[in-house]
């Protein structure tokens, strides 16, 4: 899952809506010092990443990705998952429209202080709407283009040309079996700690 499906799952509490896009920027301990909602937003971020790396349903769907970039697969996936929620968003998003959600995201995050290094990230993010143009295939193939760059692996992109257009359909019938798996149990975590679900 990608900061859509984070957020998304994190709704309405602003902490863990927070803390779906900042977890990716936290690493090791979460500080006692930070606040506890967002404490909570993070650890339930990494609970997420957790589930949705076990999920049999969500690692089948790497095969679609090609032997080529099978090892870069379980993260390539996560932009893909946003893509196809962003897709069908009436289905599976929440009482707003996308556009509508997205700000409300961009909103809560600010709420927070962010960790230094996803500052330009965030500013870049919000000011050009990334997480609602997700819906947008040039924009998916852009951010998985620049994952394999951050991972010196460059020389595999052209891999990735036309394979989104391509497997779309494997894609989103992969997605309506995992997805409400990773609800479900992000729900029954939410239900084991006690704290108002609206800060």
């Amino acid at each position: 899952m990608n900061f859509l499906a984070h957020t998304l799952l994190g709704y309405p509490d602003s902490g863990l809506i927070a803390g779906g896009f900042i977890g990716d920027f936290v690493k090791g301990p979460v500080s006692d010092k930070i606040p506890l909602s967002l404490q909570r937003g993070i650890k339930l971020h990494r609970r997420i990443d957790s589930i949705s790396n076990q999920l049999p349903s969500m690692r089948g769907s790497y095969i679609h990705f090609g032997k080529s970039l099978r090892r870069f697969a379980p993260i390539l996936l996560d932009v893909v998952a946003d893509h196809v929620l962003a897709r069908e968003w009436e289905t599976y998003g929440n009482e707003y429209d996308l556009q509508t959600f997205t700000s409300i995201v961009y909103r809560d995050i600010r709420k927070f202080d962010l960790p230094p290094n996803s500052i330009e990230f965030y500013e870049h993010m919000s000011n050009t709407d990334l997480l609602g143009r997700y819906v947008e295939t040039t924009t998916i193939e852009n951010a998985m283009r620049n994952i394999l760059k951050r991972l010196d692996k460059a020389h595999l992109a052209p891999q990735l040309n036309g394979l989104l257009e391509a497997k779309i359909n494997n894609f989103e019938n992969d997605f309506k079996i995992y997805f409400p798996q990773i609800k479900n149990a992000t729900k029954e975590y939410l239900s084991t700690i006690r704290y108002p679900l609206k800060s």
